[in-house]
């Protein structure tokens, strides 16, 4: 693979990407008789994840049905968890359609589609030719002629908004680690019938202790670059932690 990427730029371009199993740069030649058909079960890949990348835009639609954390301490990336060990994904049921009460992640609704971009500037569009719903005969093409199809151009914005808002929410993390609020923390909850407490989940969360006791001069900054909100609202997020083991309850019942 590393001589391939050395002797092709594209496949170097591409990389590697979360659920992305054979991401590959779109082109006519390689594509062009290719298309995407809809599926019924469009989300019966990520039945088995437990959490998926969240964009900051998107924090105050999502702290409402999911624990939002991150994904480490060192390179943090905002995670919609979506599910506890041992249960996968607890919003996508047995004919892979995602809970239509619930907010569907920007990442999800990108896929199989994304933006790579190289340090130069330049990026293309990247699709997962593994995905089951690229296919001959397609409904939607990727080409009409030698062109982009009006669907594609479509999604080109969609994925280039989204690669923007990824943008900013990298910024927006490094404000967290600048000053030092991220911490290791744990979900517990009380045994039925009893007080005991047991762990539920282990993450890397927004201490708001260490949120609330920032310089008044950094807290003003924060809320005026409109970054102090979602650092709330993923605290908030919190509450979702029981409704999540309830729900994987109910699942096994």
């Amino acid at each position: 693979m590393a001589n391939e990427q050395q002797e092709n730029p594209l496949a170097a371009m591409a990389g590697k990407k979360f659920l992305y199993k054979q991401p590959e740069i779109l082109t006519y030649e390689s594509h062009g008789k290719l298309g995407i058909t809809p599926s019924e079960h469009a989300f019966e890949f990520v039945k088995n994840e437990r959490a998926i990348p969240l964009t900051m835009v998107e924090i105050s639609s999502a702290q409402r049905h999911y624990p939002i954390v991150f994904s480490n301490m060192e390179n943090p990336v905002p995670m919609a968890v979506v599910g506890l060990p041992g249960d996968g994904n607890l919003f996508v049921d047995d004919n892979g359609r995602w809970d239509p009460d619930c907010y569907v992640p920007s990442y999800l609704r990108c896929y199989p589609f994304a933006f790579a971009s190289q340090e130069d500037g330049s990026r293309a569009l990247v699709l997962d030719r593994a995905g089951e719903t690229i296919t001959e005969d397609a409904k939607f093409p990727f080409f009409v002629g030698e062109e982009p199809s009006q669907e594609v151009r479509a999604v080109m914005q969609f994925v280039g908004e989204y690669e923007e808002e990824r943008k900013r929410t990298g910024e927006f993390v490094k404000l967290l680690v600048k000053h030092n609020v991220l911490d290791q923390m744990q979900a517990n909850y009380n045994v039925e019938g009893s007080n005991e407490q047991k762990v539920l989940a282990t993450y890397v969360g927004i201490n708001v202790n260490k949120l609330n006791a920032l310089d008044s001069k950094v807290i003003v900054e924060l809320h005026e670059s409109g970054w102090l909100a979602p650092m709330y609202l993923m605290h908030y997020s919190m509450q979702c932690w029981r409704p999540l083991r309830l729900r994987a309850d109910a699942r096994k019942s």
